[in-house]
């Protein structure tokens, strides 16, 4: 997480664009909105490549006091999820600027079934829901999510949003798991970035099967 001394962004491999989140440390990290909306904006790799922050910046992206943030910040450098790649001198104090270390994160297999993890895990999952949601409503009120009563003349920007529990055949269930893997599976594929002819997607997959209470 060393410092550099220009303004130089460094690229990520496609190897390095999605991170499995495997341990606690980093789960508590992300268990809170304000670094949840401080990953989004250095995630954002719609121009290409991840952009680079100042704290002042990122403050003035969010409309948080720049104070406020130096400890998200720090918490975040401090787990990998961000790292410092330049330094600045400003009216005497030394500005470091920030790049996040990945464009995509995933939880890691098993992460949730850690006893030690699960308050972090409840309130990362109410964090990401929360920014879902944040993000759907101010993409409709911009008009940027075609209302569903006026079907879009681009059919794969119509929203879909369902919440939906029933009783299945144990074939069926293992089947629609199975289709949403694979859709997961396909967004991680690597990604250079915008380019002719591709559009951005936000996608928001949950899948659980309770176990039936023991008699």
């Amino acid at each position: 997480m060393g410092c550099v001394d220009d303004n130089t962004a460094t690229s990520l491999s496609p190897d390095e664009k999605v991170r499995a989140v495997t341990n606690v440390e980093t789960l508590k990290a992300l268990a809170d909105p304000i670094r949840l909306n401080l990953l989004s904006v250095l995630m954002n790799d719609s121009t290409g490549e991840l952009p680079v922050r100042s704290v002042k910046e990122l403050a003035a992206e969010l409309g948080e006091p720049q104070t406020k943030l130096y400890r998200h910040v720090k918490q975040l450098e401090a787990v990998g999820l961000i790292r410092v790649v330049s330094s600045r001198l400003v009216s005497g104090i030394v500005e470091q600027r920030y790049q996040a270390c990945q464009s995509d994160l995933m939880f890691g297999p098993g992460l949730t079934d850690d006893e030690k993890g699960s308050s972090e895990s409840e309130a990362a999952v109410a964090a990401l829901l929360e920014i879902y949601r944040s993000r759907f409503f101010a993409g409709r009120r911009a008009g940027q999510i075609p209302s569903s009563a006026s079907p879009p003349a681009e059919p794969y920007r119509k929203e879909v949003l369902s919440v939906a529990e029933a009783w299945v055949p144990v074939a069926r269930a293992a089947a629609i798991r199975q289709r949403l893997q694979d859709v997961i599976d396909d967004l991680a594929q690597p990604s250079e970035g915008p380019s002719p002819g591709t559009v951005q997607v936000s996608v928001l997959i949950g899948y659980f099967s309770p176990e039936s209470p023991q008699d």
